[in-house]
């Protein structure tokens, strides 16, 4: 029990986190110029480039956190897996915030007050 409250916390933080850093990136998309915003990025390529192969990693473990939950629906599975489920969701999480984050250092500006 104490496990998928551990989990439920850690998911509702990220979740949090996430959402803050959308809400970031669209105020500076909103006021930032389309060169400025195409050169940060190409600056920081090579590292938004590294966070989403990690992405990737997550998403397959994202897809198999499903075809894990259509096993267990058509009991071909006969082990408890919610912890798997759990975990790899959480990872997903990670990796999906790293990436986000990654987008968000690249777009900030490295001096405050310059757009």
């Amino acid at each position: 029990m104490t496990n998928t409250l551990f989990f439920d916390i850690i998911d509702m933080v990220l979740r949090l986190f996430l959402v803050v850093l959308f809400i970031q990136i669209s105020n500076l998309l909103r006021v930032m110029d389309a060169d400025v915003i195409r050169s940060r990025l190409f600056v920081q390529f090579e590292t938004i480039k590294r966070f989403f192969v990690l992405l990737t990693i997550g998403g397959i473990l994202f897809l198999a956190v499903s075809l894990v939950n259509i096993a267990q629906t058509l009991d071909l599975v006969q082990v408890n897996l919610d912890m798997l489920e759990t975990i790899f969701t959480t990872l997903f999480q990670v990796f999906t915030l790293l990436l986000i984050y990654c987008i968000y250092y690249a777009l900030r500006s490295p001096k405050r007050g310059v757009l």
